[in-house]
């Protein structure tokens, strides 16, 4: 079940002395009428003729359905919400009254609410409403991409999203479309807390890490510098570079998740989380970083610098054709040792001389990479 395209009423359905002022031929000031609650009508047929409005006027009547319809008493926006309304209706009740959750779990409580309504609540509403839904097995199961809109929902709970995906997994839904997919599943194994106690302190562990990602959320983009300086004697100190942007306490309130909490604050969490976390000793966690949808160009580039990542995740690095256009990464690359030898010799071709000079010259790179380099630099010379 999905939402029309076409969202308006047929004006039929409404009783025949309410017809006149919502059908397309209605002259501004019939709608206005109706728009502005001056015309009796019962509470559910208000609603119905006020979301009509909304979808077939212009502003001026637009904006007064919409403001007449924020000053009905919340107790009989909540009982129309309990009938049997178009489902349309059902989805802008929810959106106009979303900060007032006794409305919006009475809409999530109506048969006739469609599958496009929960998905939207499921991404953006607030832990009492991702409560409400991941409770409907019957909807996990039913509606597409619902599980995926609530574990990606900061505002779910960390338990939570572990059960509905493990729910979602013994039931075989799909779940394709679920960013590191795998890596949760294998992180979710085992990891449920044995007590109410234990999960309400991993809830409470990860709502704190969440809030303090959504805090973040505003700061700017790091900047791609035009060159990353790399030789040999950077080398001991790349590893640590990354750590100077990261608090010991973010590092200490990461260390007390479990695997299944820290790969869903990979994907969830902000730049400085992802920094500790890419450094986890779980590959699972580290690979779930690796794959965040959430990972910057520059926080790549700062990824390819690190001497200490498995080679499985440098070489990740090595095939995202999205990071290695920047000759930055290319040039990080050829001087990470944990770069699969055919892919740095790949990138060898794009170095300027001065850099296929230096790693021609490295120590601390495979011999084949640098053998080759020098070959290349006496080939240009020719």
């Amino acid at each position: 079940m999905a939402l029309p395209d076409d969202r308006r009423i047929d004006v039929s359905r409404f009783p025949q002395q309410i017809q006149r002022f919502l059908s397309d031929e209605a002259p501004t000031q019939a709608r206005l009428i109706v728009a502005r609650g001056t015309l009796p009508m019962p509470p559910v047929v208000q609603a119905c003729a006020l979301y009509q409005l909304q979808v077939t006027s212009d502003d001026e009547v637009r904006l007064a359905a919409l403001e007449t319809m924020k000053r009905m008493a919340p107790a009989a926006v909540r009982q129309v919400a309990g009938e049997a309304l178009p489902p349309v209706v059902l989805d802008w009740i929810a959106e106009v009254f979303q900060a007032q959750q006794p409305i919006v779990r009475t809409v999530l409580l109506n048969a006739n609410t469609d599958g496009d309504t929960f998905v939207r609540l499921a991404r953006l509403g607030d832990e009492a409403t991702t409560e409400t839904i991941a409770l409907n097995q019957a909807r996990l199961l039913s509606t597409p991409g619902l599980i995926q809109a609530l574990y990606l929902n900061r505002n779910t709970r960390a338990s939570t999203a572990d059960r509905i995906v493990d729910f979602g997994v013994r039931n075989q839904v799909d779940l394709r479309d679920l960013p590191c997919y795998d890596e949760i599943v294998a992180a979710i194994q085992g990891s449920a807390p044995a007590t109410a106690e234990q999960a309400a302190a991993a809830d409470a562990a990860f709502r704190e890490m969440a809030a303090k990602a959504a805090a973040e959320d505003g700061a700017p983009e790091e900047e791609i510098p035009e060159d990353v300086p790399v030789d040999e004697d950077e080398a001991a100190a790349d590893d640590e570079e990354p750590e100077k942007a990261i608090s010991r306490s973010a590092a200490g309130r990461i260390a007390d998740l479990n695997i299944a909490q820290r790969v869903r604050l990979a994907m969830l969490g902000s730049r400085a989380d992802r920094a500790v976390l890419i450094k986890d000793s779980n590959k699972i966690v580290t690979r779930a970083v690796i794959r965040s949808p959430a990972v910057t160009d520059a926080e790549a580039m700062m990824y390819a610098a690190l001497k200490s990542l498995p080679e499985e995740i440098v070489g990740y690095i090595a095939h995202n054709k999205k990071w290695t256009r920047h000759y930055q990464m290319k040039k990080l690359l050829v001087y990470n040792p944990k770069t699969p030898v055919g892919d740095a010799m790949r990138f060898l071709a794009f170095l300027r001389a001065g850099d296929l000079k230096s790693v021609a010259r490295s120590r601390a790179i495979p011999g084949p990479v640098s053998k080759a380099a020098s070959q290349m630099m006496k080939s240009r010379l020719r």
